[in-house]
């Protein structure tokens, strides 16, 4: 990433303002997050804030920013405390997107299962989004003088909302960060796909339908997508073993979140039973993003169990 070379954690008291300190802050008492992840973010992300400000400045139109990670890594709250801090303390218009919001209905889906294979009933993988809409959406936050309506995905349901649930954001904006879990990944070589990764491949696709056509997606509209990415900011896991563990925290605090929203809903979240097969339809392409997509990312993170840094490693490209 041009020029994010100079914007190192020691370096931090030189290049981040009291307005940005701040910001974050204020960002994590709002989503209530521990002190921790405060530092953290001075750390080892608010530089890579600074970066696109300064490019922003620079540059006619929108930047996109891809912020990948396995299930459960932080994507999510990093995005969106990035996109926060970008517009509080610099000025810059900025957002944050999540693939997810972009999954097909459910309905979509099932024809989808129908007609090519049972397994694409499942959201997640290459070919469940509607990427349509999201180059339509993108193109309205970069281009549009007025209010776009952002699209929202109810995990709980396992389907979109209704439209008029969708959150009404103003354009344009000047930098957008879209997390995802399968964001900048590379399609696997056809070699790769002729062995099972796991049971649910070994019973449910043993004619490799599936796996290849979720490859074939890959390499089709997704990597059409990626290469429109100004950056790619990439959360490594320290293996496929921590997904679990951090997506069952996560499926927790949506059941927690439903429980307070109404105290006779009906708990529509998945168990941990549940949750260890649901993870196993992401097994082969995390597995191969954690040993292919540093080298493709600008910035890399690599994570603990605990999700703090490990270490930071950079692009080496001249500003």
């Amino acid at each position: 990433m041009a020029g994010i070379a100079a914007c190192r954690p020691m370096e931090r008291d030189q290049r981040h303002t009291s307005h940005a300190r701040s910001a974050v802050v204020a960002f994590a008492r709002e989503q209530r997050l521990p002190e921790s992840f405060e530092v953290g973010f001075f750390d080892w992300y608010a530089g890579a804030v600074a970066h696109f400000a300064k490019r922003v400045e620079a540059s006619n139109g929108a930047l996109l920013v891809g912020v990948s990670g396995c299930q459960g890594s932080g994507k999510s709250t990093l995005a969106k405390a990035m996109a926060e801090v970008a517009t509080s303390a610099y000025g810059v218009p900025a957002i944050a997107l999540s693939l997810d919001d972009f999954y097909l209905t459910r309905a979509a889906r099932r024809i989808l299962a129908e007609r090519v294979h049972p397994l694409f009933g499942t959201r997640g993988v290459p070919g469940t989004h509607d990427l349509e809409l999201l180059a339509e959406t993108l193109g309205q936050l970069a281009e549009c003088h007025d209010g776009v309506a952002l699209p929202a995905f109810d995990k709980a349901r396992d389907d979109r909302t209704g439209m008029v649930h969708w959150r009404q954001v103003g354009a344009p904006v000047r930098l957008i960060f879209l997390e995802g879990w399968c964001v900048g990944i590379p399609p696997q070589a056809e070699a790769e796909l002729d062995q099972p990764v796991n049971e649910i491949e070994a019973e449910w696709d043993p004619d490799q339908v599936w796996r290849r056509e979720v490859n074939r997606q890959l390499a089709g509209g997704y990597s059409a997508l990626f290469e429109t990415l100004d950056a790619l900011l990439f959360l490594r896991a320290p293996s496929f073993n921590a997904v679990f563990e951090w997506r069952w925290e996560q499926e927790r605090k949506l059941s927690d979140a439903l429980r307070a929203a109404r105290r006779d809903a009906v708990d529509t979240t998945m168990s941990r039973e549940q949750v260890a097969d649901f993870v196993l339809h992401y097994q082969r392409l995390t597995e191969h993003a954690l040993s292919t997509l540093a080298k493709r990312s600008d910035v890399v993170w690599a994570l603990q169990r605990d999700r703090s840094v490990r270490q930071m490693q950079m692009m080496a490209v001249a500003a």
